[in-house]
């Protein structure tokens, strides 16, 4: 017949594929609502009772109001060097409040992180004594540690001068008889579960894993340099070749040396 054009025979595909669609997805709906799980709730409830049951209320506070010494043993340091200390970091933690939840205090953050230190616990344990989330206490470990480092690194690790070497060579040899010495150096194995894909970079020679620690001191025991992190693998060698290279020894030395005129045996 004229003028008669057969129908598109896409249209019937297209029509039958839409409407499997429409079927799959409502059938997917409708299994999503039968098996819906219960919603979580924003803040669990052991964690909900931090301001009341926490040890940051239940016991930090009482200690600090009614028993220094027991203070002392809890947080492994005095309530005026945990003020002083507070008072540097406090600014650099303090994060404001929003309509969902309060922010942690500083002086709470703090407490947390030096019962980490103090007792060796771990995470979860911290989770439970002061009712935060165990995510949480590991970004508030994380932090404090970053912001005292940034905060105090120069205050309390400042890099030797010429004249702070030479002081420290002056008390090796008053306190000790020790002349031309710089500082007293020695390191420690610090044990740590092996990260994942290292190898055995984190291997040391005792056939357990850790990161290097490496200190140097005055006579007083004041610390002059710390590195820290280093692979276990790594000797005490390899570590003070990396000590030499901060500082530009041997050149370093022998021009202090050279400009203060220090005698090879005494130290005047």
């Amino acid at each position: 017949m004229k003028g008669y054009k057969k129908p598109f025979r896409g249209w019937w595909r297209f029509t039958k594929m839409d409407a499997l669609q429409v079927f799959v997805f409502a059938a997917t709906g409708y299994l999503y609502l039968q098996h819906k799980r219960q919603r979580r709730t924003w803040v669990h409830p052991i964690n909900a009772a931090r301001h009341t049951h926490g040890h940051f209320v239940t016991l930090y506070r009482p200690l600090r109001e009614r028993d220094p010494v027991k203070f002392f043993n809890y947080m492994r340091m005095s309530i005026p060097s945990f003020d002083e200390l507070l008072s540097q970091l406090r600014e650099p933690l303090t994060k404001r409040d929003t309509n969902m939840r309060d922010a942690i205090p500083p002086e709470e953050m703090l407490v947390i992180t030096l019962r980490y230190l103090a007792s060796g616990c771990s995470l979860k344990d911290l989770h439970y004594n002061f009712r935060v989330g165990r995510s949480t206490a590991g970004e508030i470990v994380r932090k404090v540690f970053q912001t005292i480092w940034e905060t105090m690194k120069k205050q309390c690790l400042p890099t030797p001068t010429d004249e702070a070497w030479v002081a420290i060579a002056a008390g090796f040899w008053g306190r000790a008889n020790f002349p031309n010495c710089l500082g007293a150096v020695d390191g420690k194995h610090v044990r740590i579960v092996k990260p994942l894909h290292s190898g055995s970079l984190y291997q040391n020679d005792k056939h357990f894993f850790s990161i290097g620690l490496l200190a140097v001191s005055d006579a007083n025991y004041d610390f002059v340099y710390v590195d820290v992190g280093s692979y276990g693998k790594d000797s005490d060698s390899t570590l003070l070749l990396l000590l030499f290279f901060i500082y530009k020894a041997p050149a370093y030395f022998a021009a202090l040396y050279n400009k203060h005129s220090i005698d090879r045996v005494t130290i005047h």
